[in-house]
């Protein structure tokens, strides 16, 4: 979602010269500034959102992305030029740099004893029969993500090449008995916003279920992207195509990650996963083996904290797109903060339908409202 920031009660006349601009790629943290514009604590002051807009005069060149798409593109117009450009590997987010966005990313990672109650696989298991498994691949064929020792992630000098975090999402189809396969996976470097991975997997078994109203995927354009040779060739495919950018240093990032790493037969350590962040920002389990009442779709996320619009067509969901998605509200989590304890604070207190936008959600913020005047 593209459009402008233009601050509060300045006339219209000043409004093409002290312009801000809002960057979808990076995020709600990302507020682009002229170097003439002289603002008092600049820190504290977050400018309205305002997509009614269209003055190209107040478009900054900062961003590529903004310069050139206009507030009326379609979503899915601005994704492929936000793809584009996250390809070329620019920075992700201007208001933390690399290190200190690493460093707060890897502070949230998950316990071991939290990510075997949201269901994730974190043993190796003995070849088992077990009738509770539901899921396609047998637990015994799950694997660790490889070390950072590893030659598979050493370049020419010796030194590690694998990414610092990487985020990924993956796409589903059902073959027998309603088990999920996956058929397509995205990953992004959650740093630089490149993109690692965006292909169809082939599922290489018999599809009962397309799923096309969720994964996108329809058996016609599988079978040209395996005639085509741009498919990965299984699950086992997908799971090396990852492991040529991750090693068990990497965080591994994702929404609902459980789902994205039991149909790719991994184990992973460190992980970051936008459904438990938020979950725990709300209900502040005292135990980590106490579930969550509820969590929050990605595409409610998206819309409280990113301001964007996702899922929406009638042609499913874009792997890359909510992975992107992904990224950015985690980026904005470990941001803004104060943000992410207004909305938790609201939705823990049952008034979720009041911060459901980021206009809302700012406007509790910038009023210092509390949840105790609505009570």
């Amino acid at each position: 979602m593209l459009g402008k920031y233009i601050l509060e009660n300045e006339p219209a006349a000043q409004r093409s010269e002290n312009a801000w601009t809002y960057n979808p790629r990076q995020g709600l943290g990302s507020l682009l500034k002229k170097d003439f514009l002289k603002f008092p604590n600049y820190d504290d002051f977050i400018p309205t959102f305002n997509m009614e807009s269209s003055s190209s005069a107040a478009m900054t060149p900062e961003s590529n992305v903004s310069s050139s798409c206009s507030t009326n593109d379609t979503l899915s117009s601005a994704m492929s030029k936000l793809s584009m450009e996250e390809k070329k590997g620019q920075s992700t987010s201007k208001a933390l740099n690399q290190e200190d966005l690493l460093k707060r990313l890897q502070a949230k990672c998950h316990s071991p004893a939290r990510l075997r109650t949201e269901g994730l696989v974190t043993t190796p298991c003995p070849k088992s029969d077990n009738p509770q498994w539901k899921g396609i691949i047998r637990l015994d064929l799950f694997k660790r993500t490889l070390g950072g020792h590893n030659h598979h992630h050493k370049g020419k000098s010796g030194h590690r090449t694998a990414r610092d975090a990487v985020v990924i999402d993956c796409e589903m189809v059902q073959a027998e008995r309603g088990r999920r396969v996956i058929a397509y996976l995205a990953a992004v470097d959650f740093l630089t916003g490149e993109v690692l991975v965006d292909s169809y997997v082939d599922p290489q078994r018999k599809i009962f279920n397309w799923c096309t109203r969720y994964s996108g995927i329809t058996c016609r354009a599988m079978k040209k992207a395996i005639a085509n040779g741009d498919a990965l060739r299984g699950w086992m495919g997908a799971r090396r195509a990852l492991w040529d950018y991750i090693d068990s240093d990497t965080v591994l990032i994702g929404h609902d990650i459980k789902n994205d790493l039991n149909c790719l037969g991994m184990i992973h350590s460190k992980i970051v996963d936008s459904t438990i962040l938020t979950a725990e920002a709300v209900f502040r389990p005292r135990w980590e083996t106490q579930r969550f009442r509820r969590t929050w779709s990605l595409k409610t996320l998206s819309r409280v904290f990113l301001d964007r619009s996702i899922q929406d067509g009638p042609k499913g969901h874009s792997a890359l797109q909510d992975a992107v998605a992904t990224k950015d509200i985690v980026i904005f989590c470990l941001e803004q903060p104060e943000y992410l304890k207004k909305w938790a604070e609201f939705a823990k207190g049952g008034w979720e339908d009041i911060p459901d936008d980021f206009e809302t959600l700012k406007s509790i913020v910038d009023d210092g409202v509390q949840i105790s005047d609505y009570l």
